[in-house]
């Protein structure tokens, strides 16, 4: 950060400030002797004994700029895109300033949706705007809850992506992984339409799909993650409700089994299980050896129930056994299956 002082119509730079990109060490020196700098497009160089500090002694005169810095970087962080993700309709962005992170849906046509903190800003292709506060979507228009509802499908999307990514990330040990971008725009765009009553056909669920027995398919084949392809997808988790639940601690009780009503879309992943979407953007699994696992978004969490019922949980310092790694070697292929819009594979 540079601090500017006019003298005689010209702006010098009189102080400079550089943080470390931690925000641990500052550095803090007057150029040209105190008698200050021209403006330019680059800061001038540090002299030498240049004074510098950690956050934890740094002069209380300097805080108030330390704070400045601070709302600056959260403010570059708002604007600054981690995960996007284009779906049929728009570009969905997740920024880097979580958590919580702002959330930025920009449809093809126009319309523009912005979440941040509790607060929900709508732009209309028209150029009318509203601003939505907290959860509360009640009494929009047919038209404005089909981009609703399509921008929070994406915003659970892009929540399941970053808790995928993070975790590989984590345990690669290489360069960072983000920022990342999923899918392109296509080329014919159109708008999201209200939502119509799905109607069960052979085209989307065959007969076949509805009478899947999961226990047979649960006894067929052992587990071998490094073959992870799809044999059925569907939107709503009909065939996740009869779910046989396995026995839990009190506290884990919802990360391990999760109701059907907290499922957005299932798929059945060939010699793994089923991989159901969560509303909170979390990924659960369902392995055909009789284990769950709960990969948490936005967070490095993963909550792990064995074939006999016991329940862990392990953050983000924790070290993960080897057999839960393998098991999390096909979470990136699920999360490519449900940034999928198509239909059942």
């Amino acid at each position: 950060m540079e601090f500017l002082k006019e003298h005689r119509s010209q702006e010098l730079v009189k102080e400079v400030l550089r943080i470390s990109c931690d925000g641990n060490v500052i550095a803090v020196y007057h150029p040209n002797e105190g008698r200050g700098f021209l403006l330019d497009d680059r800061p001038p160089a540090p002299p030498e004994g240049i004074c510098t500090y950690n956050f934890d002694n740094l002069p209380e005169k300097y805080w108030k700029k330390y704070q400045y810095a601070a709302k600056f970087v959260q403010l570059v962080r708002t604007k600054t895109p981690k995960v996007t993700f284009y779906t049929r309709y728009a570009k969905c962005m997740l920024m880097e300033n979580s958590p919580p992170a702002d959330v930025e849906v920009c449809f093809y046509d126009g319309t523009k949706i912005h979440k941040t903190a509790g607060i929900t800003r709508v732009i209309e292709k028209s150029g009318k705007s509203f601003t939505l506060k907290g959860e509360s979507e009640a009494g929009l228009k047919k038209e404005i809850q089909a981009y609703m509802d399509h921008a929070n499908e994406g915003h659970r999307t892009c929540l399941a992506l970053e808790s995928a990514i993070l975790e590989e990330e984590k345990w690669s040990g290489s360069a960072p992984f983000f920022p990342i971008i999923v899918g392109r725009k296509p080329g014919n765009t159109e708008s999201p339409q209200a939502a119509t009553p799905p109607l069960l056909d052979k085209t989307n669920y065959s007969k076949e799909v509805v009478a899947l027995d999961r226990n047979k398919a649960a006894s067929s084949t052992p587990v071998q993650t490094p073959n992870c392809a799809p044999v059925v997808s569907c939107e709503k988790p009909m065939l996740l409700t009869n779910t046989v639940e396995k026995t839990c601690s009190s506290v884990h009780q919802t990360e391990c089994s999760p109701n059907s009503a907290q499922l957005v879309k299932s798929v059945f992943v060939k010699n793994v299980g089923w991989a159901s979407q969560l509303t909170s953007g979390a990924v659960w699994v369902q392995f055909n050896d009789g284990s769950q696992l709960v990969a948490q978004a936005g967070v490095s969490s993963i909550t792990y129930t064995s074939p006999d019922g016991q329940t862990s949980r392990y953050g983000e310092d924790d070290k993960l056994p080897e057999y839960i790694k393998e098991k999390l070697h096909c979470l990136s292929s699920i999360l490519v299956m449900f940034t999928n819009p198509a239909g059942p594979h």
